[in-house]
């Protein structure tokens, strides 16, 4: 089977503010881009699986029945949420630096816990189709780490532009990286 993740398209969001469980609309523009560009390259005959937020859905409702799992929207930060980076306490981010995957943004949850109910999400999928799966990028690079065997604390290294795709085999063998942060 193939599992193809797709990031949502570009928000509404003013550049450089966090987010992440808030659910923000996609940008109407890109959401067209992104749903032409992807509409071409699509198998069909496929489980379409998405993120409950609006940015995902509006997406993945253009190719065909969705269903919808909780357990891939994005990292909740917590008291971070729509607030500017660059304004968020130093000795914060400093701390979470120094602990990618383990530290809890106040009021949030850490990246080991985005990483555990997304991976949840995958061993529990069935392996007889492809899956067209449409997130975030917090979700995506936990789950391409894990099935790439890369340390969580890496993760940030697994950058997927929005409206992007990374394209998985999984066969009885393993798990075989196809394509990263297609276009």
């Amino acid at each position: 089977m193939d599992l193809i993740l797709i990031r949502h398209p570009k928000t509404v969001v003013a550049d450089g503010t966090c987010y992440g469980s808030t659910d923000v609309e996609a940008d109407p523009k890109h959401l067209a881009s992104d749903v032409t560009r992807l509409r071409a390259v699509m198998p069909s005959d496929v489980r379409i699986i998405s993120s409950p937020m609006q940015r995902a859905m509006r997406l993945a409702e253009y190719f065909g029945p969705v269903e919808t799992d909780a357990r891939l929207v994005e990292m909740d930060f917590g008291d971070w949420e729509m607030r500017c980076w660059d304004d968020l306490p130093r000795e914060e981010l400093d701390a979470w630096a120094t602990d990618l995957s383990g530290y809890i943004p106040p009021g949030g949850e850490s990246l080991r816990s985005v990483a555990a109910r997304t991976i949840d999400w995958w061993q529990k999928q069935p392996r007889d189709r492809t899956v067209i799966a449409v997130a975030h990028g917090g979700p995506w690079r936990v789950l391409a780490a894990h099935l790439l065997g890369i340390p969580l604390d890496h993760t940030t290294r697994l950058e997927i532009g929005w409206g992007g795709r990374a394209v998985f085999r999984v066969t009885d063998f393993g798990v075989q990286l196809r394509g990263w942060n297609l276009f």
